[in-house]
């Protein structure tokens, strides 16, 4: 076995989530508009949505913004709708562009420092769109990571192993030299798993070899 070199890291749900919550943040930017809802029950329609669009859309480079609109729509469904939901959706768009909404994992930035110094290699890999640059730049994050594989940048997401060799192939690692850190089960360690790679699940509740559930147990791993 090689030795790890490349460390990479999903962004939405491992390395930053939205802060408190998807629906408290919908919630809130809604209320300011005169619409009623519940932000408990704004994130459950938020993840019905998110599923209902991915099944017959990608986030695509220059189809991102659309898809997310679909989503939004859905989401307050039957609450608003009309030039109340495409005002919403245009605030909440530009709103999650920014570090303002998001919050980084405890301890992370501390971690991949230390890996950092320990010469380790870092990159972010990501089914996100475009706007999680300016979001890791708002975080003051980005310095830390080599490069970011942006899903709807490359035109594949995981777990399809084309965004995997994606990144053996531009930063030039064999894929027994990569570890990758995901909070998905299937996407992310069932998918680096299936490329070669050392998966690592992040903070779930399904049982497997190589899991954690906080950042400084990396430093476990990559010693």
């Amino acid at each position: 076995m090689n030795k790890i070199s490349l460390l990479t890291v999903d962004a939405a749900g491992t390395l930053l989530k939205p802060w408190p919550s998807v629906g408290a943040v919908y919630g809130k930017a809604a209320r300011k508009k005169g619409i009623s809802v519940n932000d408990a029950e704004l994130d459950v329609r938020f993840g019905k949505a998110f599923n209902d669009v991915q099944k017959i859309a990608q986030k695509n480079q220059g189809e991102e913004k659309e898809f997310w609109r679909k989503v939004v729509k859905l989401t307050f469904q039957p609450s608003c709708s009309g030039d109340v939901i495409n005002e919403l959706f245009e605030e909440l768009w530009e709103l999650f562009a920014r570090g303002e909404p998001w919050k980084l994992a405890e301890q992370a930035v501390h971690t991949l420092s230390i890996l950092k110094e320990r010469k380790y290699r870092l990159a972010v890999l990501s089914n996100n769109d475009s706007r999680l640059r300016s979001v890791l730049r708002d975080l003051q994050v980005d310095h830390l990571f080599e490069h970011l594989f942006i899903s709807s940048e490359l035109g594949c997401e995981k777990p399809q192993r084309e965004i995997f060799q994606a990144v053996e192939d531009t930063l030039r690692v064999k894929p027994d030299g990569i570890m990758h850190l995901g909070d998905s089960y299937f996407r992310d360690y069932l998918g680096s798993r299936e490329s070669g790679w050392h998966p690592v699940l992040f903070g779930s509740d399904i049982k497997v070899d190589n899991h954690i559930d906080a950042f400084p147990e990396l430093l476990n791993l990559l010693t």
